[in-house]
C-alpha cells in the first residue's frame, strides 16, 4: 500500500507574518493520511512561536541557511540533499523560495510544482534573482511551476505581469474559532491594561513597514475628536517602528498610543478593541482583516488588493481611498462615535468570517489542486 505523499512547504523564513501563518496552517490541517508535510525555511530560524508551532506539529523543520552569494540560488547543496531524502510529489514554495526550489525541481522530476502569491505580482517580484525566476516560471513557463492567487485581484496582476490567463485563486484563511469573541475575558484584559469601560479601542495588526502607512493612521488617530477615552493598538514589529513612536510623540498622540510589538495573543488583543483599521498602500489577501472579523470586529482599512473581496462596504466596514487621510480620519470617526453602529458592522463581520474564512476550506483546496495537477502529469 502506497503511503502518503510528501509535500515540501518552503518559505523564506517563519518569521511572524501573513504568509508564515498559511504555511504553518497548512502543515497543522493538512490531511496526514494523505500527505506528509516537512518544512523548509532558507533562512536561519527566527526564534518565533510559529517555528515553536511547527515543532510541536511533529513536522520535520529544516533550515537551509542560504548564503548571499549572487548564485547560490542555482543549486543549494542543502536542499538537493532533502530532496534526494524524500522525493517529494509536491514542492509547494512561498515568497522567494521558489528561486531555490525551480533549479531542483526540475532535476529531481518533482510531479507537482505550485508557488503562492502572497502579494500582488509586480511587488512579490521585486529584486534581481527573484524577478529573473518568476519571468522564467511564469511568463515563459520554464520550470512547469503554477501560480496560485490568493485573491481574484492577485490573479489579476499574474495575468497582467506574467501573461498568465486564469491562474488557480485559493483565498486566505484563519482558524476562525480562535478568533470567537469572549466577553468576560475582554472585560479581564481591559481591565488588566487600565482601558476604562467606556473606552474605544482601535488596533492595527501588521508589520511596520512601509506598506503598512502607520504614518497615515497616526495622523488620522491624531485627528479624531472624541468625548470619551480613545486608544490606538499597534501590534507588530519591524524597521519602522522607532520612527513610528517618534512620530507619535511629534502629534502629541504617544500617551495614547501602545505599541505592543510582536504578540503570540493575537485574538486576545482583538476581543479587548473595538474597531480594526488596515490602511495599506497594498495588500494581497490580509489575514489581519480575516481575524479582525472573526473577532466581531467593524473594519476600516484602504480599499486595495483583496481587501474590497474580504469587507462589504457600509456592512462589515468601511473602505477608503488609498493615502486619504480625510477619509481615514471621517471612517474611524463614525465608528468612534457610534456603539451601535459598531455593533452592527461587528456581528455583520463576524458573520462573514464563519462563512468564508476557515482555513480548513483554504487547506482541502490546496489538497485538491495537488491531486488535479498530479493527475494532469500523470495522462
Amino acid at each position: 500500500m502506497q503511503g502518503p505523499k510528501v509535500v515540501f512547504q518552503i518559505i523564506n523564513s517563519l518569521s511572524v507574518g501573513g504568509a508564515e501563518r498559511v504555511v504553518v496552517d497548512l502543515l497543522r490541517y493538512m490531511d496526514r493520511e494523505r500527505y506528509q508535510p516537512i518544512c523548509i525555511c532558507t533562512s536561519y530560524p527566527h526564534n518565533t512561536h510559529y517555528e515553536v508551532i511547527v515543532s510541536r506539529l511533529g513536522v520535520p523543520l529544516y533550515y537551509l541557511h542560504v548564503s548571499s552569494k549572487p548564485l547560490n540560488w542555482v543549486h543549494n547543496k542543502a536542499l538537493d540533499e532533502l530532496m534526494r531524502r524524500y522525493r517529494p510529489t509536491v514542492v509547494h514554495t512561498h515568497q522567494g523560495a521558489i528561486r531555490h526550489a525551480l533549479p531542483l525541481a526540475v532535476k529531481h522530476r518533482t510531479p507537482v510544482r505550485l508557488h503562492t502569491l502572497h502579494s500582488l505580482a509586480e511587488y512579490e517580484m521585486v529584486g534581481g534573482t527573484n524577478k529573473l525566476v518568476r519571468i522564467l516560471a511564469f511568463r515563459y513557463r520554464i520550470g512547469s511551476f503554477i501560480p496560485v492567487a490568493i485573491a481574484q485581484e492577485v490573479a489579476r496582476t499574474i495575468e497582467a505581469v506574467y501573461g498568465y490567463k486564469n491562474p488557480p485563486v485559493i483565498p486566505n484563511g484563519i482558524s476562525v474559532e480562535e478568533y470567537t469573541p469572549n466577553l468576560s475575558q475582554r472585560l479581564r484584559f481591559r481591565q488588566e491594561y487600565g482601558i476604562q469601560p467606556d473606552a474605544v479601542v482601535v488596533v492595527h495588526v501588521g508589520r511596520f513597514a512601509g506598506s503598512k502607512n502607520h504614518s497615515l493612521l497616526l495622523q488620522a488617530f491624531a485627528r479624531l475628536r472624541c468625548k470619551q477615552p480613545v486608544y490606538l493598538w499597534l501590534v507588530g514589529g519591524g524597521e519602522l517602528l522607532e520612527s513610528m513612536q517618534q512620530l507619535a510623540r511629534e502629534l502629541g498622540v504617544a500617551e495614547r498610543v501602545r505599541f505592543w510589538g510582536v504578540r503570540s495573543d493575537v485574538p486576545a488583543l482583538l476581543n479587548a478593541a473595538d474597531i480594526f483599521t488596515l490602511p495599506s498602500r497594498y495588500e494581497g489577501n490580509p489575514l489581519s482583516v480575516m481575524e479582525a472579523m472573526a473577532a466581531g470586529l467593524p473594519v476600516v482599512a484602504t480599499a486595495v488588493g483583496g481587501v474590497p473581496e474580504l469587507v462589504e462596504e457600509g456592512v462589515s466596514g468601511f473602505l477608503t481611498p488609498n493615502e486619504d487621510v480625510e477619509a481615514l480620519t471621517a471612517a474611524l470617526q463614525r465608528l468612534v462615535d457610534n456603539a451601535e453602529l459598531r455593533r452592527q458592522m461587528g456581528e455583520a463581520a463576524l458573520r462573514r468570517a464563519r462563512e468564508r474564512f476557515d482555513v480548513r476550506h483554504t487547506v482541502r483546496a490546496y489538497e485538491a489542486l495537488y491531486e488535479e495537477i498530479l493527475q494532469r502529469r500523470r495522462r
